[in-house]
């Protein structure tokens, strides 16, 4: 949640739930616009392993059962 990321040091970059603010600073909008790029990268990389591995089938890994 977002008090134990705050109380930890961890930036969030997604927007809050709830009406969004009138006013959002300029370096709020540049910050939210880097990490967009970063994770369009990240989430690149995966969709090529996908694609290459033939990994189309694999969502998520699951936890043990037994």
């Amino acid at each position: 949640n977002r008090a134990f990321c705050k109380e930890k040091g961890i930036r969030i970059s997604g927007p809050p739930l709830g009406r969004p603010p009138a006013h959002v600073s300029k370096e709020k909008k540049r910050q939210a616009q880097e990490d967009e790029r970063v994770r369009n990268a990240i989430e690149g990389k995966f969709g090529v392993a996908k694609r290459r591995f033939s990994l189309n089938r694999v969502m998520a890994k699951l936890p043990q059962i037994g």
